[in-house]
């Protein structure tokens, strides 16, 4: 063979090994077992699009998913959701016994410590939620010096954890965004469980005036983020500015699209509202199956 023939066999070897690599550098791996299923399948929640992983009679599972960015998803199980930071190339193993789930779900592998202690989080934040009534129930500045203790509490338990450093930096932003939503539920609950009182103190959610609420990385990255932009975006809706206008300031495509997502299930021929909103979906979305269900949705049954 002439070198000019191995010269150009070693370069299609080379480019073969990078696409491979390419190609796999997104995939996360993902497997286990669900004792005690009632369900066929547990699903991952990936921003605007989810993946089913099917169950086989004995609880077991095992595929591949693509995933488009690492950051926080949601892990769906039996119609009960629990947080997850996936990143590509992770080897995820779940266990767990859906009849002892407090003391039987544990994840191994490649990424298992990070998670373990978002699932331990997680319980943890339910319990402080359980009875959530009496929670809401006090007034704002009982409120907020409790929920601040428990955050204080997670933090502290979150430097104390063995993982990376990385993710207790980004851990600790999601923990702000988690606290800010926990303001921003009590407010928008306010008047439900204190019909006695008039107004919130106008000084009650500072802290969402210092966030960016058009973040792209953040919106593909935090679930608490996620959750607090489309909210603030349906709450500016709902006071009088039109879907127009709040999609024409949105930088962030991520947002836009999310928003726009958001915007296409709320649509209701018979709502004279929803014209408007519909004609701005026209103007901002290019993405077929979503105009297709618009589409349907203004059509009148």
């Amino acid at each position: 063979m002439t070198s000019y023939w191995k010269c150009f066999l070693l370069i299609l070897l080379v480019n073969y090994s990078c696409i491979t690599k390419n190609k796999d550098q997104n995939i996360l791996y993902f497997s286990g077992r669900i004792a005690n299923a009632e369900t066929d399948s547990i699903y991952l929640l990936l921003n605007n699009r989810e993946k089913a992983f099917a169950l086989d009679f004995d609880g077991n599972f095992s595929d591949t998913v693509r995933l488009v960015d690492e950051g926080y998803k949601i892990l769906s199980i039996d119609r009960d959701e629990y947080t997850v930071y996936l990143v590509p190339e992770d080897s995820l193993v779940l266990n767990v016994d859906l009849n002892k789930i407090d003391t039987n779900f544990s994840f191994t592998g490649k990424g298992n410590k990070r998670n373990n202690y978002l699932i331990k989080k997680d319980f943890e934040t339910d319990n402080f939620l359980a009875d959530n009534t009496e929670l809401f129930q006090l007034n704002p500045q009982d409120f907020r010096t409790k929920i601040t203790v428990f955050h204080k509490k997670i933090i502290q338990e979150l430097e104390k954890s063995d993982v990376n450093p990385i993710f207790i930096g980004k851990e600790r932003k999601n923990l702000n965004y988690d606290y800010i939503n926990l303001l921003y539920s009590y407010k928008d609950s306010y008047s439900y469980f204190h019909p006695e009182s008039t107004q919130l103190p106008i000084n009650f959610l500072t802290e969402l005036d210092k966030i960016d609420l058009d973040n792209d990385e953040d919106f593909r990255t935090f679930q608490s983020y996620r959750s607090l932009v489309l909210t603030n975006l349906q709450e500016k809706l709902y006071e009088g500015f039109s879907a127009e206008a709040l999609l024409d300031n949105i930088k962030s495509s991520s947002i836009k699209n999310g928003f726009l997502n958001s915007l296409i299930y709320e649509l209701d021929a018979k709502d004279p509202n929803s014209k408007a909103i519909y004609e701005a979906i026209l103007k901002h979305c290019t993405y077929q199956p979503w105009l297709d269900e618009a589409k349907k949705r203004m059509q009148l049954k």
